[in-house]
This record gives structure tokens, sequence and C-alpha cells, in this order.
């Protein structure tokens, strides 16, 4: 087998234009990506120039030798076609074929070969890099059929490679080389290697297509994208982030697939989902639209943003403002209406304590005392808020008819609330805590004496036998009793 290889210097004028504007679209070109279906039918249309490989046996009178006169009717060309589907955007099946010229054959008898020899080829391909990408390269192999020959029939190997320019979606230029091998090895040219040579009856022929190109164009129209569902709340608050989401026929529609959103203040975005925080409340329109070659799809709808939700706030504790006992003091064996004025937010739940007694019995109960005495009354109200105490005393005096008990020590304590020089302003003093004591059985006075050679006038609020029940009135009425107020030994 020897090897017959083109000499593509003297191939004509407009050939070595054409190979120039193949390489000039390969150096040029659009700047605009453009990306075919990654699935669908598609064909190929070109032509290219014709090679054959294989046993000459010697040069016959009248063929046609080289690029000579004689070729002018047998020019080394080859038409192509193919028909494919694309299975993804990297892999596809094709269905093709060639028919060619290839006049070097004619070194070989008879003298009447039309040189010509055609083949189909059944091919896998894969395509490398992104569907998306401009430029791409291939590489494919198969089998092939060809005829035509002296034996007619030559079955073999095929491989091949090129570059896809894509022009648009659906249509790009392609330039490439196939290698066709077929066996036997007179398939094409009638010859088969002489005896005795080496690897005599394994040798094989090749119909090549050297340099190539043409279009490839889709044959599947695109699909264009419908909108299956928009999903959005129908209310959000102000400053909540809400997630919007639409879902389109994404298995069928076409690709590049562009997506985008309004939400109704001014805000865009892009992609099936898009998060938002609304600033203000209002009724806002949102949309979603789909677009791609084949088409567009829009869908629309509102939300509403409300103003956000104030928290509950916690109630305000109870305050006792006064506790009041009366009679008192009372007479043992007589009742007493106890009654407490509480504020803040109800309702509220009263808690007595007298003694070892302990009911639950509202705001004003009554309550019989059975010994003489002083007798310590307290209540706890309490709310969802907290739980104010309090406590007073009352006094359970005997009967009138009988004995009289001895009277009580003196009262030498009391509680001060303003010391000043001016009576007057000590008269407008004490009428103030008069009325803030209300019916408290807590009297108000004022108290004059000396104090570093100069008249003051304190006013002081209640009588108590001891320092230490001081103290405890200080803290029983710490609510109506300013913060500075102190315990008074009178005089």
């Amino acid at each position: 087998m020897r090897l017959l290889s083109l000499n593509l210097s003297r191939l004509p004028e407009g050939g070595l234009a054409l190979l120039g504007a193949v390489l000039l679209v390969l150096g040029s070109g659009p700047t605009v990506q453009a990306q075919h279906l990654d699935s669908g039918f598609y064909g190929k249309l070109g032509a290219g120039l014709s090679g054959y490989t294989g046993d000459l046996a010697g040069q016959r009178a009248g063929a046609p030798q080289k690029f000579g006169a004689n070729a002018l009717s047998h020019p080394p060309l080859v038409a192509a076609g193919e028909l494919g589907y694309q299975l993804s955007p990297s892999w596809g099946l094709a269905l093709g074929g060639q028919a060619g010229s290839y006049g070097s054959v004619g070194n070989v008898t008879p003298a009447t070969d039309s040189y010509r020899r055609y083949t189909s080829h059944l091919l896998g391909r894969y395509t490398f890099g992104a569907s998306d990408r401009r430029v791409a390269f291939y590489l494919d192999a198969g089998l092939n059929v060809t005829v035509g020959g002296p034996t007619r029939t030559g079955v073999g190997p095929s491989v091949g490679g090129g570059i896809d320019i894509r022009a648009s979606r659906g249509v790009s230029v392609y330039v490439e080389s196939r290698l066709n091998t077929t066996f036997p090895d007179e398939a094409v040219d009638g010859a088969d290697q002489p005896p005795g040579s080496a690897g005599g009856g394994r040798a094989f022929d090749t119909v090549n297509q050297p340099l190539g190109f043409g279009l490839r164009f889709s044959l599947t129209t695109p699909t264009a994208p419908e909108i299956v569902a928009l999903t959005v709340p129908a209310e959000v608050e102000v400053g909540t982030p809400v997630t919007l989401t639409a879902t389109i026929n994404e298995d069928g529609a076409a690709r590049p697939l562009d997506r985008r959103w309004r939400v109704g203040d001014g805000t865009e975005g892009t992609g099936p989902t898009m998060t938002h925080t609304y600033g203000r409340p209002g009724t806002y329109p949102v949309t979603f639209s789909a677009h791609n070659e084949a088409g567009e799809a829009t869908a629309s709808t509102t939300i509403r943003v409300t103003r956000a939700a104030e928290p509950p706030s916690s109630p305000d504790a109870p305050w006792i403002v006064s506790l009041t006992a009366r009679p008192n003091p009372v007479r043992v064996g007589k009742p007493v209406q106890l009654r407490s004025a509480v504020e803040g937010d109800g309702p509220f739940t009263h808690r007595w304590i007298v003694g070892d007694d302990t009911s639950d019995a509202g705001p004003a109960p009554t309550h019989t005392f059975e010994r003489p005495g002083r007798h310590t009354v307290r209540v706890r109200v309490s709310n969802d808020g907290g739980t104010e105490a309090r406590s007073m005393t009352v006094h359970a005096e005997r009967p009138a008819n009988q004995t009289a008990r001895a009277p009580a020590p003196a009262a030498e304590w009391a509680i001060g609330v303003a010391s000043m020089r001016s009576r007057a302003g000590a008269e407008e003093m004490a009428q103030r805590y008069r009325g803030r004591f209300g019916d408290a059985p807590v009297s108000v006075r004022i108290v004059e004496g000396v104090l570093d050679q100069t008249r003051h006038f304190r006013v002081v609020v209640g009588r108590y036998e001891t320092q230490a029940a001081t103290r405890q009135a200080l803290e029983d009425h710490r609510r109506a009793l300013p913060p500075g107020a102190w315990s008074v030994r009178l005089p």
C-alpha cells in the first residue's frame, strides 16, 4: 500500500480563497454567544476536498494524474450530508454520507472508471465545552460502508473531528476532517497488495475528506417558556423577608432562558426564586416573566404588605393606693369593713391575711375580731404583671360593759415628711398629704420645734409607740410617702 497525499499548493485559486474565508471565520465572528438546542434533530450540508489512500498498480495512459488538464472533469471534491439527533449538549448520534470524486483511483484498470465513491456512515459524536460556547470542538467515530469501487462494497471504521462555530440557535458553520477506512483492500481501487509484500491480505484503502466545511442547522423548533405556577404569599408584614417562586416548563423550554421579577416597589430580580423585604405597607403588583428565543410568558399577582404587629405589652403591676378599716378602732364582736383601693391592669386577685385566717374575698371583705388588741391585717393583690402587698393595724376594743383596759402608752414616734421655717408652707404641705392618704386612718399634723436656735415646723404622719412600728409604717405607706421620709421622735 502506497500513500497518495494532496498537494494543497496546487489547489485552484477558488479553493485557496475558500480556505482563507474559513480561517477568517475561525479568527473572528460574532461576539454574541449562541447556543444549540440541548436536544433535538439537526442536519448538516457541506463540501470539501477529497483524498484517497490505497494501492496504485501503476500509471495508465489516459488516467488523470495529479491535477493536470485531464483532472478538470474529475475535480478532487466531496459533498457531505448528515441527519442527527442531539441527545444532550455533549452527546449526539448521526447518520451521514459523502459522495466524492477520487481522480487518483484512475491509475487502476479499468480506464473507464468513473472515479466516484459513495460512503455512508453511522457516527457517535461528543462535543467538548459548555453548550453555550460560541466555538466548540467535537470528535466522532463509527462505521462506514463505501460503494462504487470494482468490488462495489467496502466496510470499515470512520473517525473525524472538527470545529463548530455557532452563529445562532438554529445555524452554525463547521469545519471538519474525516477518515473512512475500508476493507477489503481492493474495495476502493480494485487492487490488492502485491503478492509477497509485508502484511499481504491485511491492508486497507481509505476515502477521506481532509478538509470540509458547511452548515449545521436545527430541525427541532425551540419551545417557548410556560409558567406553570407562581407562588407568592397573599399577605406579609413590613420588614419580614418573603420568598417568591416561579415554576416553568424547565425540561421543555429552550435555552438560554431569561427570568425576571418585578415586585412593585422598583426592585427587580432574576432567577426562578427571589427573596425581598418590603419597607412600607401597601398593595404591590408582583410580575414574573420568562423569555427565550421562541417567545415570552408573563404572570402577575399582588401581595398585601401590612404594618408590623406591635408585641403585646405586659400589664402594669398592681399598686395598692390605700388600705382602710372602718371603723377603726372596732368593738370586739362587731364587723369591720376592710377595703383596698388598687390601680393597674386588672383583673386582680385579693388575698387577705388576718391572724391565722386567709381568704380570697375580693377588694372589700368584712371581718369580726373575737379578741381585743392590736391586729395586723395584710392583703396581697396580684395580676399578670406582678404582686403588691400592704398591711395595716386594726384596734379591737373590749365591749363597753367590760372592765376598761389600761390606757395604752403614749405614742412617741411619727413619720416626718417635711421640715420648713414657714408655718404657711407647712400647712400647705400637710394639706397635700391629708388628701393623699384620703380615708386611711392616718393623721397628718404639724409639730413645732426649735433647731439651731431657729424655729421650724415639721409635717409628720401617724403616731407610733416604737421606732420599729414607725419603720414598718414607712414600708407600708411607701407609695404615698416621699423618698426622703424619716422616723421622728416626738417631743
